[in-house]
């Protein structure tokens, strides 16, 4: 299924964002598929910690990427990078979910190799390499999380919003997506920030063609917050024997 993930950064970061003397500044990873036209805008932001383009951008490249342009820029003292791409063999924006996995998986373990500090403020803790796991419903769960699941309809009318906070975990995009597909319904969009440990997704989806029902509105909810859940309920079993 081919899946627009845009990703957007929250509120313009404020004096409480900037990390303190010797504290470990929070990783944002963000891919945005709406702002350009032709490219998937990729932007990492680690505090005043990074250095030049060049690993992140072989790290792209060893995928099959074209990075058609690459820049840093600051804001409020912390540097962002900011890489413009398109598949190699399709010159056309990244736009399957697969794919966007794969990417801001290998942003997250190079992040980790030179910054291995990072991992601290990572729901990936202390892993050398991020993994998929698809033996696991939407992954095993990194720590103890409360997931929200809920929906609205659009202002447009034309589509449901599908609300989903929790811990991040490898493939946990993919594997949304798989669970809305086992019950029919279509993702048409999302917008998704990886925050640190914390995955903030917005879905955008149909049922045939068409907003959600109510009926439907709950199985989506129930559904994910079942399989969202299982993998802390199986931690918290596996740890009491």
């Amino acid at each position: 299924m081919a899946l627009s993930r845009p990703v957007r950064a929250q509120a313009a970061a404020s004096e409480a964002d900037v990390p303190t003397a010797g504290e470990v500044p929070e990783p944002k990873i963000l891919i945005d598929n709406q702002s350009d036209p032709f490219a998937t805008i990729v932007s990492l932001e680690y505090g005043d910690l990074l250095g030049d383009l060049a690993d992140t951008t072989a790290a792209l490249k060893s995928h099959n990427l074209n990075i058609r342009r690459a820049k840093i820029r600051t804001k409020n003292g912390m540097s962002v990078h900011r890489f413009f791409i398109t598949d190699a063999r399709t010159s056309e924006k990244v736009v399957k979910s697969a794919r966007i996995e794969e990417i801001r998986l290998e942003i997250l373990n190079c992040l980790m190799k030179y910054h291995p500090e990072s991992t601290e403020r990572l729901a990936t803790g202390n892993m050398a390499v991020v993994d998929m796991d698809y033996e696991h419903p939407l992954g095993k769960a990194a720590r103890k999380v409360v997931t929200q699941v809920s929906i609205r309809q659009s202002e447009t009318g034309l589509y449901t919003k599908l609300f989903v906070n929790t811990v991040d975990r490898p493939g946990l995009l993919t594997d949304i997506v798989r669970v809305l597909k086992d019950i029919n319904l279509n993702v048409v969009s999302a917008e998704v920030d990886t925050v640190g440990r914390n995955a903030v997704d917005i879905f955008n989806i149909t049922y045939h063609g068409e907003p959600l029902p109510d009926a439907m509105c709950q199985l989506a909810i129930n559904t994910l917050q079942y399989y969202l859940s299982k993998g802390d309920v199986e931690k918290e079993w596996s740890e009491s024997y």
